[in-house]
């Protein structure tokens, strides 16, 4: 499967489940011969069409539009998963709610249907267990810890058996440690986590002794196995250019404002319920306006519902939410831990400020700060900030710089890989997040 075809694996998953459903009707209809599996057909005929959006939906919480699904045992594991899920959901569905009708053997002939179609799409990913021996050189305590990482973190692109600090040995030292360690461990490749003046050296060294070396592969891995791009590897890749020649963003920020105004009109009277909650819970305003950089360094105003009690920064200037922050108001409290406050930034959506799914939108005061401290930091401004993104449902609450570091680094990883596949998968996970208020302030 091409890149773009894997960017719409989504849709592709939703069409073969669709006809999946079609065709297990018509196979119930020849086992059995009975003529009212042909009514229910015609008496569901909508909800056929809304079924197979469950599967999507399982497969984006599963990760199942993620690099990590180019494996063959967790993509098989996880079409597993979903088909026992999609069964019980549906059995459940037909006994509790009634609103439609189908034949539970049509529920497993589809379910049973459809996975070999999800497997037979995603076998051009599935790709061989390759027995590659790897060692890695690093430097430091960031380096000891990214090395740690992949360690662990084994991948079907091969096997990390060892490593060292550049730093415990000189020139001379590391030139006979690599020998030996090559002939002793039987290495095939040394991976480089270095800074890329520390990475020409010492790819520079490993040439002269006729030593394989990458730096794409130590990649490979942190994308698959963390879904992250690290710093230490981000020159590796031209972030404009990938930006520039993705053929879904004009898809994206289209359907973009197609969802916002249709969630705007269908949200209109919870939007009035929690305003008035708002309202008389705390004396202010029911919304919050407040300056945030978008795209290109452009600042907008960013639209949210009041959490926080009035002036809440008049003394102190802008800062970072606190863990059981008192500024915080009781109903504040409820909204922030279901993300139900950023719901109103539909509005910014709408006007073309921000993407349903992107960075976060931040404020231009801490933006001057991270782009001092934290190397690509302003790359993440090539695209529309979002209401929700792939860093906001994998990384920590901002707490300081080192936070900030790991939430660039998965910002990076959703700009190289961005798609609507991706796009589904942080949706899925949003609401469980919501559902379950991970992470709040």
């Amino acid at each position: 499967m091409t890149t773009a075809g894997q960017r719409y694996l989504p849709l592709f998953d939703y069409l073969a489940g669709l006809c999946s459903l079609f065709g297990a009707f018509w196979l119930h209809f020849l086992l059995k011969g009975d003529v009212a599996v042909l009514r229910a057909f015609a008496l569901s005929f909508r909800w056929l069409f809304v079924a197979p959006l469950l599967q999507v939906f399982l497969h984006a919480l599963l990760g199942m539009y993620s690099g990590r699904s180019r494996s063959a045992s967790f993509g098989f594991s996880r079409l597993v998963t979903s088909g026992v899920l999609a069964f019980f959901v549906f059995t459940a569905s037909l006994f509790y709610l009634r609103v439609f009708f189908f034949p539970r053997l049509v529920i497993l002939l589809w379910i049973l249907v459809s996975f070999f179609c999800f497997f037979a799409l995603r076998l051009p990913l599935f790709r061989k267990w390759q027995d590659e021996r790897f060692f890695v050189l690093y430097r430091g305590e960031r380096g000891r810890k990214l090395f740690e990482d992949l360690r662990k973190k084994n991948t079907s692109s091969g096997v990390v058996v060892g490593g060292t600090d550049i730093d415990t040995l000189r020139e001379e030292e590391l030139r006979k440690y690599l020998r030996r360690i090559v002939q002793d461990l039987n290495i095939d490749r040394v991976l480089l986590l270095l800074e890329p003046e520390e990475r020409e050296r010492a790819a520079i060294l490993l040439r002269e002794e006729g030593i394989d070396w990458g730096t794409r592969e130590a990649l490979a891995f942190f994308e698959e196995h963390r879904g992250q791009i690290k710093l230490t590897l981000a020159d590796l890749l031209n972030y404009e250019q990938m930006v520039r020649d993705n053929s879904y963003l004009p898809l994206k920020y289209a359907l973009d404002r197609v969802v916002a105004g249709i969630l705007l009109v269908l949200l209109a009277p919870f939007f009035g319920l929690l305003a008035l909650l708002i309202y008389l819970d705390s004396p202010g305003p029911v919304f919050y306006w407040q300056k945030r950089v978008g795209k290109d360094g452009r600042v907008f105003r960013l639209c949210k519902f009041r959490t926080m009690v009035p002036d809440a920064e008049k003394t102190t200037g802008a800062v970072l939410a606190q863990k059981n922050d008192p500024r915080v108001t009781r109903v504040g409290r409820i909204l922030r831990r279901t993300r139900l406050d950023e719901l109103p930034q539909l509005l910014n959506v709408l006007r073309g400020e921000m993407s349903l799914v992107g960075p976060r939108p931040e404020r231009p005061e801490f933006v001057e700060r991270w782009k001092k401290l934290i190397p690509y930091y302003e790359i993440r401004l090539l695209v529309k900030p979002g209401i929700t993104g792939w860093a906001q449902v994998r990384g920590r609450y901002d707490e300081g710089p080192e936070t900030v570091w790991e939430k660039l680094e998965y910002d990076l990883y959703y700009l190289r890989n961005l798609s609507l596949s991706l796009d589904f998968e942080i949706l899925g996970r949003t609401l469980l997040v919501m559902l379950l208020g991970r992470g709040a302030r």
